[in-house]
């Protein structure tokens, strides 16, 4: 008997739809609109300080994990890429969480700031980052973690592989960072960031973006509350900002064509699903076109990543030969 492996459309009431783009230098991002939303959740930046707390463990910290408690009546979402900042060093999310309500949930992070272990500072909570996880390091964290997931193993990045990318962003953008943060070159490039950023505007009941960077496709995200993706918005968008700021003013990037194929072949995307952490379950995909993973909760996909598959660089940045990693030394417990 011949199983049939289900796509990602079998996850959507409806299949996802793009708007017209918002253009703004080398950064296109086509608005992203879903079906309806059944279920009720926030994001960890509405819901920061109003109940939700996300911490280091109790019993002694972890460089890739956190503790998020929910102390309200709703669930949190936690989102792929999401920096959180503070504490004993910043982190990013390794995958989607969603945290039911009351609930304390343990989470893989990978830290992106290599320099920093301040055990003075361990009982703070993090806060929600004005940026995300650029493209290209979200890419390769989503790598890592399928691989593990195939393995069988909790979905968690490569810690190493992730501080040599963002040392390497930094030499490649000329960026001098004390600690290793990646958050520095954002702070050093706000300017030309904030330039492009304030071009890309947020649409009545947009759920999610498709960015092309240079003509080129790096990212889908959605999530299935419009409410919700509003509060996502900035900092993502921050992210594409810095993957596109190599481009300059070049390229055609505003290709509808290119978005349009990429949304065809992420509905035809063969999903596997897995354990999940919290609520729901984890979903990913991968093969020659496209890759990614999303959340699953009932019968409504809560959200999603998705990335071309291809081995190109996501920049023209992994053309060029690399500098050295200039690696600071490593504080920890």
């Amino acid at each position: 008997m011949t199983v049939r492996i289900p796509s990602l459309t079998d996850t959507l009431a409806r299949p996802l739809r793009l708007g017209e783009p918002d253009v703004s230098g080398p950064l296109a991002v086509f608005p992203v609109f879903g079906p309806d939303p059944a279920l009720e959740y926030v994001s960890f930046a509405q819901s920061a300080g109003a109940g939700v707390h996300v911490r280091e463990l109790d019993g002694g910290a972890s460089v890739n994990d956190l503790v998020v408690e929910n102390r309200t009546g709703t669930a949190v979402l936690l989102y792929e890429g999401e920096e959180v900042m503070g504490a004993q060093q910043d982190r990013t999310l390794d995958t989607s969480v969603l945290v039911a309500a009351g609930a304390s949930v343990t989470v893989p992070v990978s830290c992106v700031e290599h320099g920093r272990w301040d055990a003075s500072r361990h009982g703070e909570d993090f806060a929600p980052a004005p940026r995300s996880a650029y493209p290209e390091l979200r890419r390769m964290k989503n790598r890592s973690a399928r691989a593990r997931v195939v393995a069988g193993q909790a979905a968690r990045a490569d810690q190493h592989a992730v501080w040599n990318e963002v040392s390497s962003r930094s030499a490649d953008m000329g960026v001098q960072s004390d600690t290793g943060a990646m958050g520095d070159i954002f702070r050093d490039r706000h300017d030309a960031l904030e330039r492009i950023v304030a071009g890309i505007g947020l649409h009545d009941g947009q759920t999610g973006a498709l960015a092309l960077a240079g003509g080129r496709v790096v990212v889908l995200d959605h999530v299935s509350r419009p409410e919700v993706f509003a509060a996502l918005h900035g900092p993502l968008v921050s992210g594409y900002a810095l993957d596109a700021l190599p481009f300059g003013d070049a390229g055609a990037p505003a290709d509808a064509g290119a978005a349009e194929t990429f949304l065809e072949r992420l509905h035809e995307a063969r999903v596997s699903e897995h354990d999940g952490i919290g609520l729901g379950r984890d979903l990913r995909f991968a093969d020659s076109r496209v890759e990614g993973a999303g959340l699953v909760a009932g019968a409504e996909l809560i959200q999603l990543t998705a990335f071309p598959s291809d081995d190109g660089p996501t920049t023209d940045r992994a053309a060029r030969i690399r500098r050295p990693s200039r690696r600071h030394a490593r504080h920890e417990p």
